[in-house]
């Protein structure tokens, strides 16, 4: 079974244990085209166990919703990053969440996933298949802090921010807002 093949299969059997476990949900297929060396990195983690990266969009009992500006970027997004070997998808989420913004969170429903076709610029590397879960999570928690050297703000919002790191954020609801 090639590279790709098993990459899909992982991904849709990771699908399945998420639908079991918290029901059904919006998927959305994408395709991101890297650099080689980061093709390379891809590979390495798939390699090592992991399906991808998981976020959270959390909100407070004010109906916020907590947002970070990674270093460098002018863009907003919910707090998340990459699956560690032997690490659940929903502990990922958790652990993204408190690293990037100092709060402690409890998921309550997955909002959405992203299904990713990663595909190398050039050359014959294999395309694989990841994961990017948005859980939505209410805070439980910890004093808002960016993690310094990583995130340049992390804040709670009542509002939508104008400049959105995905499209896909400017459906998410901002109860506050409402």
């Amino acid at each position: 079974m090639t590279l790709t093949e098993r990459s899909r299969r992982r991904a849709d059997a990771a699908l399945d244990r998420l639908e079991a476990d918290w029901g059904a949900f919006e998927t959305v297929e994408k395709t991101w085209t890297l650099p080689p060396e980061d093709h390379e990195d891809v590979v390495e983690r798939f390699e090592s166990g992991t399906l991808g990266g998981a976020g959270v969009w959390t909100t407070d009992a004010d109906g916020r919703v907590l947002l970070v500006r990674h270093e460098g970027e002018t863009a907003w997004s919910d707090p998340g990053g990459k699956q560690e070997p032997d690490e659940s998808l929903e502990a990922t989420a958790r652990r993204e969440t408190r690293e990037e913004t100092g709060v402690e969170v409890e998921l309550r429903d997955i909002r959405q996933v992203h299904r990713v076709e990663m595909r190398a610029e050039a050359g014959e590397r294999p395309a694989l298949a990841r994961l990017i879960v948005v859980f939505d999570g209410e805070y439980v928690s910890g004093e808002v802090r960016p993690r310094e050297g990583e995130i340049a703000e992390a804040r709670w919002w009542d509002e939508r921010p104008d400049d959105l790191l995905y499209e896909e954020l400017a459906a998410f609801p901002i109860p506050a807002a409402e």
